[in-house]
């Protein structure tokens, strides 16, 4: 796959999927499952609540079955949806859990990883620092399950070979966080792009790194892949062609976040007044699930960055 464009101006954007609506709401519309893929590829689709929001964002998390045992990329948001989606697992294998890779070092991708305690955990190095920083800060607060520390780091590529599958881990640069790590099967055609990519879910900028995202996207879009995995979002009931469709809406998504907020900051707007009048110059995009939840911390993000860029 390989698709993008040179965005200058917002209007120059052309949304080509509409949002898919309300993420479910537990034990009304929604259910913790796996989702086969291809034939023993997994994701999870598991609950992530947000405060003063009745729907739940989907957490994804990929589970391969292997011969000599099972890998996991992403974990949960806490321990009892860990241990729940392992007990799903255990459904569909008897093998063990061999390694989780922590693909995003954000919360809701490894506070369950205390749950696997017999896996080894990877991630990138940028991801190990900040997992470590969560660490310390649950260890501050008491917590009784501090993520556990990933044991092993890559800088930009890993290959992992278990059970006749074959993992590779790319790291194209920021995007989300600063440390975002890309699983391709390719033997499969499966890339697993984590927090890269959330589908029919509002763009999640917070920690400031739009411009970024967009070329690291671009790069991603060149591996190999049939399949493209988001980190939030539907993937239960999309086809492969749904499910790329949804990476180029995201991808636009970005784009349109960024240059509309570098154009207003770039005229000297005031941040307040970027807040005020973002919306209309975002269009369709402003109207996805938990737009108006993320907007301060992303439109705030994005803007800081731009104006550092000046």
């Amino acid at each position: 796959m390989k698709r993008w464009a040179v965005v200058t101006s917002v209007g120059l954007l052309v949304a080509g999927v509409s949002g898919l609506g309300a993420q479910g709401v537990p034990g009304v519309d929604f259910t913790p499952q796996l989702v086969e893929i291809v034939p023993d590829v997994y994701v999870y689709e598991g609950p992530l609540a947000l405060q003063g929001e009745d729907e739940i964002v989907r957490t994804n998390s990929l589970v391969v079955v292997t011969e000599e045992g099972v890998v996991v990329v992403d974990g949960q948001a806490n321990m009892e949806e860990g241990e729940r989606m392992i007990e799903a697992i255990g459904q569909v294998t008897s093998k063990p859990i061999r390694y989780l890779i922590n693909a995003s070092p954000h919360g809701d991708h490894i506070n369950s990883n205390p749950a696997f305690e017999d896996a080894t955990i990877l991630a990138h190095e940028h991801a190990y620092e900040d997992i470590a920083a969560s660490r310390a800060a649950a260890e501050e607060a008491g917590s009784p399950h501090p993520p556990t520390l990933p044991h092993l780091t890559f800088s930009d590529f890993m290959a992992l070979r278990v059970g006749g599958r074959t993992f590779e881990l790319h790291y194209f640069g920021p995007g989300h966080t600063r440390g975002d790590t890309v699983v391709l099967l390719p033997d499969e055609g499966v890339a697993f792009l984590s927090e890269l990519y959330f589908n029919g879910v509002a763009a999640s900028l917070g920690e400031g790194y739009a411009r970024e995202h967009l070329t690291t996207l671009e790069r991603a879009m060149e591996l190999p892949a049939e399949w493209w995995i988001p980190g939030h979002g539907y993937v239960e009931g999309q086809s492969r062609q749904e499910l790329e469709a949804g990476l180029e809406y995201y991808y636009d998504n970005v784009a349109a976040i960024y240059h509309a907020v570098a154009l207003r900051a770039a005229r000297g707007e005031s941040l307040d007044q970027v807040l005020a009048g973002i919306a209309q110059d975002l269009g369709p995009f402003a109207e996805l699930p938990f737009y108006h939840y993320l907007e301060e911390a992303t439109i705030s993000a994005t803007y800081r960055a731009a104006t550092e860029d000046r």
